[in-house]
């Protein structure tokens, strides 16, 4: 145990020497070397041929400038296999717009439409798509499926026919626009009324428009694929049997889910039981909550082995809500320490180009050393981006390495104490446990200062601009822009004084807090307006999918960074 100890203390020592030296001239020299040849191109296209033959950064860097010259200079199939090899070697978008343009300049017009369709929306994509496929048809659902609807109704304005009616229906649906979507539906469904699939569609549209009883219809023609939609319409209009029917006959878990909570509303538990167990000792999204509903049904009925055979089956954070022992977190021994010599190369670009491109060419080494490493190199470049501030890669890194080595290093990547600084001087003013505003940061954004909802939610915590404005304007009276948003800062102060009012609003429940903060604490106040015994029973009563899955990842994450640095 001793030796063991004493070869980590010397390995370790030898990394700090290695980080704290300057690496081989000739690793930054490479890179003075290819900006040399990028300059005098055309005459030095042999020399950036010889370096895009390395599979590093100066090789993907070369060839980019070569894929790109051979492109600008008419000769895109010289350009593709090189921006092809570029592409293996580190993707971005911007690289995969250059291939797709020399695909269509070489004639291969089938391959680029398949590049610039992984690019939609992009203006760019959109005229490509327009540009390259023949067939309306095809361009209008390829479009629609890449988030550009209105595009695809301009393509279908001239075109008929029962297909033209389907693709029209479709990008009406994705633009919100259910009502002029039906009657093309029903032109289609006409035509082909045994499509189930388009039944569904057909159903969802109905229902957005408001005609429920229309879109029950559709949800029974779609046969079991329509039966969760279905039962959802049902017990919304107060009709339990028929819904619980409906859920019976879907195979979504969250249908049988659904009919469990409806048959415990009914005063028959043990019906619902049987559901819970089939749920618990599956994998889908719901058995944690089906083994917590278990768990305290049992209990109720005094039956202490089965509840306590449904504990086992609890995740941390619902054992948590139940009060009971959870099992202990995974882990596993840090494995040796590992200097990938991309770490003192990054440091050495960055130092040689503080300004200039050292930031992009120190990520593109990193990236490539990351893809190719053992879960050691992978911990050390994660290690390396946490001592260089940049919390949303160390949690990257760590996040994909915690599966297969949950070991401590990995643990703390992936729950990093990010802005630490700020998050405990505003939790400590507000009154939350900085940990859980570490939390719901890692949930919300996954640490990225600028993440945008698909609801315009922005920044480290995800808040609304209006909710932003009302929060700093009238709450805390300090000047308030909508770009301060993205700045960590604004964002940590703003959203931890909203979690702050959600706890006190509450009492001090900091699971009702949590389930607040994504689905709102009117639809909090409406979900448990009949009163519930324990915070155990509050999954239940949440309506959302996604509120209820929120909770336990925030919950799971509060525990882990508690567990992870001390309560």
């Amino acid at each position: 145990m001793i030796g063991s100890l004493v070869l980590v203390g010397l390995l370790l020592g030898l990394a700090a020497l290695l980080v704290g030296t300057d690496p081989p001239p000739a690793a930054v020299a490479d890179y003075l070397r290819l900006q040399e040849a990028r300059d005098r191109l055309p005459g030095s296209l042999s020399e950036l041929a010889s370096l895009a033959d390395r599979d590093d950064g100066v090789g993907w860097q070369a060839r980019v400038a070569l894929g790109r010259w051979h492109l600008a200079h008419g000769a895109p199939a010289l350009a593709v296999p090189i921006l092809r090899s570029a592409l293996a070697l580190y993707p971005t978008s911007d690289l995969r717009a250059d291939l797709a343009r020399a695909l269509e300049g070489a004639g291969r017009a089938a391959e680029a439409r398949g590049e610039w369709e992984a690019l939609l929306p992009h203006p760019d994509a959109v005229q490509a798509v327009l540009r390259l496929e023949g067939d309306p048809l095809r361009a209008a659902a390829a479009l629609t499926k890449g988030g550009a609807p209105g595009e695809a109704l301009t393509v279908l304005a001239a075109v008929g026919g029962t297909e033209a009616a389907l693709e029209r229906a479709r990008a009406l649906a994705a633009l919100g626009r259910p009502k002029e979507a039906l009657p093309e539906f029903e032109r289609y469904l006409a035509s082909i009324p045994g499509d189930r699939g388009v039944h569904l569609e057909y159903g969802r549209a109905l229902e957005r428009a408001g005609e429920l009883d229309r879109a029950l219809l559709a949800y029974r023609a779609a046969g079991a694929a329509g039966a969760y939609a279905a039962g959802l319409v049902l017990e919304a209009q107060g009709r339990a049997e028929e819904a619980i029917a409906a859920y019976r006959q879907s195979h979504e878990p969250e249908a049988k889910w659904r009919a469990g909570r409806l048959l415990e509303a009914q005063g028959r538990p043990r019906d619902a039981m049987d559901l819970y167990w089939e749920l618990a000792r599956g994998t889908s999204r719901v058995r944690d909550d089906a083994a917590l509903r278990l768990y305290l049904l049992h209990r109720e009925r005094g039956e202490a082995t089965q509840a306590a055979d449904a504990a086992r089956l609890l995740s941390p954070a619902l054992a948590w809500l139940a009060g009971v022992p959870a099992a202990p977190f995974a882990t596993a021994a840090d494995p040796l320490p590992s200097f990938p010599p991309a770490m003192a190369l990054a440091d050495a670009l960055l130092s040689a180009s503080p300004s200039g491109d050292g930031r992009q060419w120190a990520e593109v080494e990193l990236a490539i050393a990351e893809s190719r490493g053992s879960p050691a190199d992978r911990l050390a470049i994660g290690e390396w981006h946490l001592r260089h501030g940049d919390w949303r890669a160390a949690f990257r890194v760590g996040s994909g390495v915690l599966p297969s080595v949950p070991s401590p290093r990995a643990y703390r990547l992936a729950y990093p104490l990010a802005w630490w600084d700020t998050v405990v001087h505003w939790a400590g003013e507000y009154g939350v446990d900085p940990y859980l505003v570490l939390a719901v940061i890692r949930e919300e954004s996954g640490f990225s200062p600028t993440a945008v909802s698909s609801s315009d939610a922005r920044g480290l915590m995800q808040l609304l601009p209006s909710t932003a404005r009302w929060i700093a304007e009238e709450k805390l009276t300090i000047p308030y822009r909508e770009g301060d948003l993205f700045s960590p800062a604004v964002n940590i102060q703003l959203g931890t004084w909203y979690l702050g009012s959600l706890l006190r609003e509450s009492g001090g429940d900091l699971a009702w807090a949590v389930a607040a903060y994504n689905g709102g604490p009117g639809n909090l106040r409406r979900w448990t307006a009949g009163g519930i015994a324990s915070s155990a029973d509050l999954p239940a009563h949440l309506r959302a999918t996604e509120t209820r899955e929120y909770l336990g990842k925030v919950l799971t994450s509060w525990l882990t960074y508690r567990w992870l640095y001390g309560s």
